[in-house]
């Protein structure tokens, strides 16, 4: 008794999207949460108004060193205001792990500034081997 051919059966995977789904939003929340924490190194300056370079990118892995309006400087706001000898250690420890270089750098000053507690940074620095250092202006 012959009941038919015997057609083989191709099973189809089924591919679970949620779980995939879930993972790219995770993501997005991850990266929006990391680009808030990088804005937050950045102090509320007025910056002297010049016609300098214009970065197109801002380096998110840059190493900000802000010079507030009576001489304090701030380099993460989570770790307030510092003293030039607490800046000394972490340029050197950046130097250190990061390879720190000049183009990572970049100095925020406060237009009404000493230049006296800039130039101070910029002596550090150079103590540090940064012979160029990049200085954050406002566009006209």
């Amino acid at each position: 008794m012959a009941f038919g051919s015997s057609k083989s059966r191709q099973v189809i995977p089924i591919v679970e999207m949620t779980p995939m789904i879930d993972i790219i939003f995770l993501l997005i929340i991850f990266f929006m949460v990391a680009a808030q924490f990088a804005q937050q190194a950045r102090v509320d300056l007025e910056l002297p108004k010049e016609q300098g370079e214009v970065a197109e990118l801002e380096q998110e892995n840059a190493f900000i060193i802000n010079l507030l309006e009576n001489g304090e400087i701030v380099v993460d706001n989570s770790k307030g205001v510092i003293t030039y000898e607490e800046l000394a250690s972490l340029l050197q420890e950046e130097v250190e792990t990061r390879s720190l270089s000049w183009d990572s750098l970049l100095i925020r000053a406060d237009e009404r500034a000493s230049t006296q507690a800039l130039n101070e940074i910029l002596l550090l620095l150079h103590g540090h081997n940064f012979s160029a250092t990049r200085i954050a202006t406002e566009t006209n």
